[in-house]
């Protein structure tokens, strides 16, 4: 419906992305807008002050808007994009990311999509990229300009990690971009282009620079490479002089976190509410293993038939391949069982993953919203390496044990982000896919781990316990980011808490409290999913006899990935209805 409400807010629409996309060039490469490449933000505090007036401006033309005279969908993205303005402006304001959290700025220096994705001719790439490696001096003096001199702890040591990769990734595998030549397809999969190899540098040895040359792209790269990395490891060793000054502060505080719920996930409930689901979650969860333990093994102990279990997995060498296959399976399992729409043939690449993202155990990495030539995705999943020895071969692989992998593919690929990717791309509001809520992301995905077990896939109970294990990590996620970020639990505590809930070694589950200290809304994976299992619920008693798993599944996520409780309203036609 055109009228003037709608055409106000169409406007205004196209006003605040534009602004957006100027603020953060970055982010608007990432997700398809290549005019944007090459670019990185400034972060100045006349810069970012800047942004925070603009914001305000930006909010008081929507409020100006009569929402009541709104068609239904601009009703609903008038919604999404002032909760998504107002989360900015509190990231900005209170929050101030950009002075105590190093690890939410890097992502603007992560600059791997020029090599990742054939959007365009490698010139056109390898000139957008030197031009972005050119800014990474001037971003991260920047950010020392506006960071504060006194980080917490753990925040500051992820932060001295994830940079220091960064400036390797720079060092070893950044190179210039080039045509990727496909490697020979399997199952009627596309094919999957080849990466270019590593630069002869060593990890951990600097490139010498060399001067640059207008007629000579390559060496203006190598320039450019080189004056970036030894900028990251300037910046490093910025972060390594402040340990003396930092301390345990990471609590980001009740207000602040609950702030961050209500703007990012549309969730305005009391935190001791949402603190007892998550024990209640997490209780039933430990009860529901012990049991499914006992049925493999009655005479071990739970933690013996986890060991057990994680000794059954794929040979190094058939990793990939039967990943592959195991994708194909549940793929046509979600066909045969009409469980949910697979809305194309085209299948994501299993592939290895590039050197330069092994720092993950598996991913999805998918085109943005944006992106019009470039549509590959690639699930990837990270292999043993040549030079480990042949316990740290086996110790790696039985966490690709099949009970395990078989829940990181649902989460990853089907029908967990890739089929919700393919449902986005025909959803009809762009807002909803750029502005998308972290809880619908992953909560989607951690809900299909459960709901593919209950809907009879892979019966065994070891793919049982596997589902139980993921639930139990995110379980564990969320009692700890409210406790570490509003009640004053220590970073100590929630390593033992990850140890003795969810099962995992001394190293893991430091490191999963670590990412709590930066990451406050991981509590989103469990949130998310029990918020889509009520919607489901409540779906199923309003359609009556008209209710199938398939008809919630597609409708679910027809609407793009907008807070929840949206989408409840969207569906149920219930604003006051209890979201959990």
């Amino acid at each position: 419906m055109t009228n003037s409400a709608n055409r106000l807010f169409d406007a205004a629409t196209e006003r605040i992305l534009s602004a957006t996309w100027e603020q953060y060039p970055s982010t608007a490469s990432r997700l398809g807008l290549h005019e944007y490449d090459g670019r990185l933000p400034s972060i100045s505090r006349a810069s970012l002050a800047n942004r925070a007036g603009e914001l305000k401006q930006q909010l008081a033309s929507l409020d100006s808007i009569d929402t009541t005279a709104l068609s239904v969908r601009a009703y609903y993205d008038h919604r999404t994009l002032t909760a998504a303005l107002h989360k900015e402006l509190l990231e900005l304001n209170e929050l101030r990311w950009h002075e105590t959290n190093p690890m939410e700025m890097l992502q603007h220096i992560e600059l791997s999509g020029y090599i990742k994705r054939d959007y365009a001719p490698p010139e056109q790439r390898a000139a957008s990229l030197t031009q972005a490696l050119e800014g990474v001096p001037g971003y991260l003096s920047e950010l020392k300009a506006v960071m504060s001199g006194r980080l917490a702890a753990p925040v500051l040591e992820a932060s001295i990690e994830a940079y220091t990769g960064i400036a390797a990734f720079y060092e070893t595998d950044l190179t210039l971009p080039a045509h990727n030549e496909p490697t020979p397809s399997v199952r009627g999969e596309p094919s999957l282009p080849a990466h270019g190899e590593p630069t002869p540098s060593v990890r951990g040895e600097p490139v010498e620079p060399q001067p640059p040359t207008h007629d000579d792209p390559h060496r203006r790269f190598e320039a450019a490479r080189a004056s970036a990395t030894a900028a990251v490891r300037e910046f490093v060793a910025h972060l390594k002089a402040l340990r003396p000054y930092a301390d345990a502060s990471f609590a980001i505080g009740t207000k602040r976190f609950s702030a961050l719920l209500r703007y990012g996930e549309m969730v305005d409930l009391p935190l001791e509410y949402l603190l007892n689901i998550g024990e209640a979650d997490l209780r039933r969860n430990l009860a529901r293993l012990t049991e499914i333990a006992a049925s493999i093994d009655a005479g071990k102990t739970p933690g013996a038939v986890i060991a057990s279990v994680a000794a059954d997995h794929p040979a190094a060498d058939a990793l990939i391949a039967e990943t592959r296959d195991m994708l194909e399976d549940i793929r046509r399992y979600l066909i045969d069982n009409d469980i949910v729409s697979v809305p194309s043939e085209v299948r994501c690449r299993t592939a290895p993953t590039p050197s330069f993202m092994r720092w993950a155990f598996a991913a999805l990495d998918f085109p943005g919203p944006y992106e019009r030539t470039a549509t590959e995705t690639y699930y990837y999943v990270t292999p043993v390496e040549d030079h480990w020895s042949d316990a740290e071969k086996e110790q790696w692989l039985t966490s690709f044990n099949y009970a395990t992998l078989r829940a990181v593919s649902v989460h990853e690929a089907y029908p967990g982000h890739y089929i919700h990717y393919l449902h986005t791309r025909s959803a009809d509001s762009i807002v909803s896919r750029v502005f998308g809520a972290y809880s619908f992301w992953e909560g989607w995905a951690h809900y299909a781990e459960q709901m593919m077990i209950e809907q009879g896939y892979a019966p065994e109970p070891q793919n049982a316990l596997g589902q139980l294990l993921e639930a139990l990590l995110r379980d564990c996620r969320l009692i700890c980011a409210i406790k570490m970020h509003t009640q004053g639990m220590t970073l100590d505590e929630a390593t033992r808490f990850f140890m003795d809930n969810a099962f995992l070694e001394a190293l893991p589950a430091r490191q999963e409290a670590m990412r709590g200290t930066f990451d406050p809304m991981y509590l989103n994976y469990t949130l998310g999913k029990l918020m889509i299992l009520k919607l489901r619920d409540d779906y199923r008693a309003a359609m009556g006899d008209a209710y199938s798993i398939k008809r919630f599944h597609d409708d679910l996520l027809s609407h793009g990935a907008p807070p929840i409780p949206l989408v409840r309203e969207m569906m149920l036609g219930n604003p006051d209805s209890d979201i959990l």
